[in-house]
């Protein structure tokens, strides 16, 4: 990832999962494992992302919200969000220390998916 890119993917990662809000513990999508990847090429973006269920219905929330933090930033002409529909995101993906603050409010799912205690996050 170059520089340019780990900025790219800095200003997303906060964005706020709306599962997670309603959990009581907000999550941003970084921390949630959602982000797979932000390639910038001649001023273009490409951010790819994870969703968590067939049923996911904040993709367009998640595409305005990545629009609206990167269109503006040097050198970036365009923006496109493309969705993982191959349902590749686990909770095993969820950051260890946010796994950690879910089981504090004794949250045992997200997504529709049990969340394992004390696993790794997956490499992909």
């Amino acid at each position: 990832m170059t520089p340019v890119e780990s900025a790219l993917r800095e200003r997303i990662q906060e964005i706020p999962d709306p599962c997670s809000l309603a959990t009581g513990v907000p999550l941003g999508i970084g921390e949630m494992g959602l982000i797979e990847s932000v390639v910038h090429q001649e001023g273009k973006v490409t951010v790819r992302l994870h969703i968590t269920s067939p049923m996911c219905m904040m993709a367009a929330y998640f595409m305005r919200e990545i629009e609206q933090r990167l269109t503006g930033q040097e050198g970036v002409e365009s923006v496109h969000v493309e969705f993982d529909h191959d349902l590749k995101w686990t909770p095993q993906d969820i950051h260890p220390d946010a796994r950690e603050r879910l089981a504090a409010k004794r949250i045992t799912m997200l997504g529709g998916r049990m969340i394992p205690r004390g696993e790794a996050p997956t490499s992909r």
